[in-house]
């Protein structure tokens, strides 16, 4: 059964970005507050236990397409040993599940936000956006691109 987003209705004056959202929500997947860019940064100095991978598939990222976050073997070595994710697995983990909490919020569901990840588009130069976000101006390109169609540009 598919998750659905609360339908977001803005008062007068009270516009909140799907971003904004976004962030809401993976502080409370995660449990670790995360209000602004300051604590992003904070986070991936810190590292985040491997478990926190999991959250991934609470937005319909499959452990398969996690491989560019962390090797299969590195993560079973990680768990094992208890440790920490380092800065890079740490920031790669956050940067995809920005863009699926991002297209989550957009889209308003699950199965819609999924299905828009997935699919190829000329505009990402025939790739799907889950395919061009494992680096950061893919990722970028694809924050924009949500941003631009919750402010009711088509892309």
């Amino acid at each position: 059964m598919a998750a659905t987003a609360k339908l977001y209705k803005p008062g007068p004056g009270n516009y909140e970005t799907a971003l904004v959202r976004a962030m809401r929500r993976i502080s409370e997947i995660t449990g670790i507050h995360l209000q602004d860019t300051l604590d992003e940064i904070h986070l991936i100095q810190s590292g985040v236990h491997p478990v926190l991978l999991d959250s991934l598939q609470q937005f319909g990222f499959s452990p398969s397409e996690s491989h560019w976050i962390i090797k299969p073997r590195t993560l079973a070595h990680r768990k094992s040993r208890k440790e920490l994710l380092t800065q890079e697995e740490t920031g790669r983990w956050l940067r995809a599940i920005r863009i699926l909490a991002l297209a989550f919020e957009v889209f308003g569901n699950q199965d819609k936000a999924t299905q828009w990840l997935r699919k190829s588009r000329a505009r990402f130069g025939g790739h799907s956006a889950l395919t061009i976000m494992q680096n950061e101006p893919g990722a970028q390109l694809v924050e924009e691109t949500l941003n631009q169609i919750d402010s009711g540009y088509f892309a």
